[in-house]
């Protein structure tokens, strides 16, 4: 009898995740599919910061919350990279969200430092680029960067997207840059 009721609860679980990603199988190679997961990717994250601290924030806000952190189970900032590739781990992840607890390095205070060493191009610009969205305009973020490509491509890609890199500071072994969020023009 407990055999058939845990089979039974199992298949109700199944039935309650199938149409997301039932969603995900049918619109795969729609041509906003990628724009879609993100935006799905943002909406949890927000979900899951309003569900676990009172605090409500705007999607993108949320999301750069998840991806300035490195050592999180979710791997937030690398599934944004890419998507499609990761549209079954997003949707799995989005589900949870609405239960688990959150994660008490998630913090939703805006971060002041991002530290992108060890994060390979073009990794580290994905970062910087989707943290940088979360934010106010004109809010000052240092981000650590490695030396080499790291601290020559990203800073050249947030100012062609637009924002201020008012100081680089050479550290013990890194960079790290003063970068001003500015809003891009329309």
């Amino acid at each position: 009898m407990k055999k058939n009721e845990e089979n039974q609860q199992k298949d109700e679980n199944q039935d309650s995740r199938a149409p997301l990603f039932r969603w995900v199988d049918e619109n795969r190679n729609s041509p906003h599919f990628e724009e879609s997961l993100c935006r799905l990717l943002s909406f949890a994250c927000r979900e899951w910061i309003f569900r676990c601290r009172g605090v409500l924030l705007e999607p993108n806000e949320a999301l750069s919350r998840f991806v300035c952190l490195t050592n999180l189970e979710y791997e937030v900032a690398r599934w944004c990279a890419n998507a499609t590739a990761f549209a079954h781990e997003i949707v799995d992840f989005c589900l949870k969200s609405k239960t688990l607890d959150l994660p008490p390095q998630v913090v939703v205070d805006m971060p002041q430092i991002l530290d992108l060493r060890g994060v390979a191009c073009p990794g580290n610009a994905v970062r910087s680029r989707l943290v940088l969205a979360g934010l106010p305009e004109n809010f000052l973020l240092q981000i650590w960067l490695d030396e080499g490509a790291p601290s020559e491509n990203v800073p050249l890609a947030l100012v062609a997207d637009g924002h201020i890199v008012e100081k680089r500071e050479k550290k013990e072994g890194f960079w790290a840059f003063s970068v001003v969020k500015k809003e891009p023009k329309k």
